[in-house]
């Protein structure tokens, strides 16, 4: 049994924090998995650089009464601000120097944390995960689930959407995300291209029946594969030719999905913007929560 774990369920969850708006979403959503499961919430943020240095270079005439600030106590005093009162226990971690991924996922490590939490902002193109961000490096590196929070916590997660091509990788982040949220309702999304579908003249239907009925057999063997807690046939199984990435999409727009679940290979950043990968679209394009699991077999990302 992983050491971080008790049962299925972690016993301390990481919050990334950069201190600003997009956090605070990402805290709410902790705080509220840590009340469920009873686990100690560890809220960190890393501070690059020299701060006192800089705030020196940009105050080069303070008014006289200005005794100056600590920006990493200031960092303390408001992420105690904000974590305190909630029922929960907390720990702060506030440290200095970067990569800042880096220094997120020791604490991890050190706290013996399962999971990690990180908010990433829904405004126009902030809400994409910016090849090289922090939530980014998150993703492609921690051995640990990483739970990126869009949406405001009205309430415990109800349905997740599971995107699954079938392979290892994706049995892995689905036994994962059952593990974690063992109560919720199950819909596991397959999107599939027919390849040179659109250049055949004759018998195009029977080819596209095929290519469905090929897709769903799979489908119902990987959830034989799962072996979810209720059974394959609780499971809802959707298959469609369709892009994966806007599948997901149009399936969260249509039904009551809260939590969308995509397996992570931990690729390079360079190789997905060279060649795509249909992770990080997904990621991209979910309007939803997103649990990211990285294949254990996988060698995390620079």
């Amino acid at each position: 049994m992983n050491a971080t774990m008790e049962g299925s369920r972690p016993r301390a969850i990481l919050l990334a924090s950069d201190l600003g708006p997009r956090s605070d979403r990402a805290l709410d959503r902790a705080v509220l998995l840590a009340q469920a499961w009873d686990a100690r919430l560890v809220v960190a943020h890393v501070v690059e650089g020299d701060p006192v240095a800089a705030e020196a270079m940009l105050l080069r005439d303070p008014p006289s009464w200005y005794r100056g600030t600590d920006p990493v106590r200031a960092a303390e005093k408001q992420l105690l601000d904000d974590a305190s009162a909630r029922g929960v226990q907390v720990t702060l971690r506030v440290e200095r120097g970067g990569p800042v991924a880096t220094r997120l996922l020791q604490v991890a490590d050190e706290e013996g944390c399962g999971l990690v939490v990180a908010g990433v902002a829904r405004a126009g193109g902030l809400g994409r995960l910016v090849p090289g961000s922090t939530v980014d490096q998150l993703v492609r590196r921690s051995r640990l689930p990483v739970l990126v929070v869009r949406r405001r916590t009205h309430g415990p997660y109800r349905r997740m959407a599971v995107a699954s091509d079938w392979s290892p990788s994706s049995e892995h982040a689905f036994r994962t995300a059952v593990a974690l949220f063992p109560d919720l309702a199950i819909s596991v999304l397959h999107g599939y291209e027919v390849p040179m579908a659109g250049l055949v003249d004759g018998g195009r239907d029977e080819l596209l029946a095929t290519a469905q009925a090929d897709a769903l057999a799979e489908g119902q063997a990987f959830l034989e594969r799962c072996r979810p807690p209720a059974g394959a046939s609780a499971v809802s199984l959707v298959v469609e030719r369709c892009d994966p990435a806007i599948l997901l999409g149009l399936y969260a727009g249509q039904y009551p999905v809260d939590l969308a679940v995509v397996a992570s290979h931990g690729r390079s950043a360079v190789f997905d913007i060279l060649l795509g990968s249909t992770a990080q679209r997904m990621l991209e394009a979910s309007p939803v929560d997103t649990l990211a699991v990285r294949d254990p077999r996988a060698t995390p990302s620079l």
